[in-house]
């Protein structure tokens, strides 16, 4: 008998080393799935998420060896009864994200205990994606949506950011409020060389003259907005190739782009850039090919 409960205890004690070992192994291949897709690859993203989402669902059937199994009843039974568990769970999961998509109030549907904890669970594998070491370390592309529901968790990781060379800073059709001081701040350490500030309409009237720091920066858009003039720190960029001041009802440019001597485009579609300042334009930079459609 003592035999017997010994031969019964360590079986157990094998399934729940194996579910555990099975369980290290699924969140490694997750781990690695994070760490070797390139997100800003949008088909790739979308592959990556589908693998995770299965592997997901691995690791919650693996969460319970022994599941909830009845005296007497089968094992196959008992493995589809944890399968359908785990669909459930993929179910709510997905039922979730969709409600997040579907903005405020979307999600009412749910108990209020069960939303709040997934909610939890939805920020922190959000948090995941752009906490790894090598993100933070060589991501050189990075986008604030003001328009995404989440927006603010990527905004809170902006600092650890270390070789970001291309940000955009835009929102959704309608505009958005935008704090681009902050922001600005929060990127200052950046080897920006591309920096877009597009898309807001009224809601950017002006932009931060701390841009100006970006001494490396090659490449500046800021269409669509309601942008009055530039700030005059802005004659430091010298390093500036292209400027895109499209869809503003910017008036004037000079003097401020008469010291940025390498820039070889200027973008003035939809402006209220007069003939006058155009002719100011090319008499102070000859070589600079000018877009006026």
């Amino acid at each position: 008998m003592k035999f017997l409960s010994l031969l019964i205890l360590l079986c157990v004690i094998s399934c729940y080393a194996s579910a555990q070992q099975n369980a290290a192994s699924i969140k490694q291949q997750m781990s690695a799935i994070r760490k070797s897709t390139n997100w800003e690859d949008a088909a790739a993203a979308k592959k990556a998420n589908e693998q995770i989402k299965e592997l997901s669902k691995q690791l919650m059937m693996t969460g319970n060896p022994q599941g909830n199994q009845m005296p007497n009843q089968p094992k196959a039974e008992a493995e589809q009864a944890k399968k359908d568990a785990a669909d459930d769970k993929m179910k709510l999961w997905n039922q979730v994200m969709k409600s997040a998509a579907g903005g405020e109030g979307a999600d009412v549907f749910l108990a209020e205990p069960t939303r709040e904890q997934i909610k939890d669970e939805y920020k922190k594998e959000e948090s995941n994606k752009i906490k790894g070491k090598e993100v933070l370390e060589e991501m050189t592309f990075l986008c604030i949506n003001m328009s995404s529901p989440t927006v603010q968790l990527l905004i809170d990781e902006m600092e650890n950011y270390k070789s970001i060379k291309t940000l955009v800073i835009t929102c959704g059709e309608n505009g958005s409020p935008v704090d681009l001081e902050s922001l600005i701040s929060k990127a200052k350490n950046y080897p920006l060389q591309q920096l877009y500030i597009i898309n807001f309409k009224s809601f950017v009237a002006k932009v931060p003259k701390a841009i100006s720091n970006f001494q490396d920066l090659t490449y500046l858009a800021l269409y669509n907005n309601k942008i009055l003039r530039l700030p005059p720190e802005f004659g430091s960029l010298v390093s500036l190739k292209k400027l895109d001041v499209d869809m503003n009802p910017v008036d004037m440019l000079t003097p401020v782009i008469n010291t940025m001597i390498n820039l070889d485009t200027i973008g003035i579609a939809k402006t209220l850039i007069t003939d006058a300042e155009l002719s100011r334009i090319k008499q102070n930079l000859p070589n600079c090919k000018i877009l006026i459609k």
